[in-house]
């Protein structure tokens, strides 16, 4: 049997629901990136509106891509390490749960951001 196997497997759980959240985000930025797309599409067919709204959907999706693709690896590095830590009998608490915290504000600020988008598009 493996040496402290419900820690190893307790961080993998926690590894992959990371890898979760980072997907979700990778995954709901090119949502938003395709939004783009159709936005543009729309207008131009329409020509009533300027594109200076449909900008901001394609610089969310490239954000929430770009932030998904940082948290793949950040959550590699925390398992890694937790994992070294596990192995060598030398785990710690963090202080501050500083990955935590950022995810949750970049996330609560871009949804807040989406809101904002989606409310301007839907009051012609």
């Amino acid at each position: 049997m493996i040496p402290r196997y419900s820690d190893h497997a307790a961080n993998e759980r926690t590894f992959l629901a990371w890898v979760r959240t980072a997907l979700a985000m990778v995954a709901f930025g090119a949502v938003l990136a395709k939004f783009n797309l159709f936005l543009r599409l729309t207008v131009a067919q329409n020509l009533s509106e300027s594109g200076n709204t449909h900008q901001a959907t394609a610089v969310l999706g490239i954000t929430f891509v770009t932030l998904g693709i940082a948290l793949f690896l950040l959550s590699y590095r925390r398992f890694c390490r937790t994992r070294k830590e596990i192995r060598d009998e030398t785990l710690h608490t963090p202080e501050r749960p500083v990955m935590e915290l950022i995810t949750t504000i970049a996330l609560a600020g871009l949804g807040i951001t989406v809101l904002i988008a989606l409310i301007k598009e839907l009051s012609f």
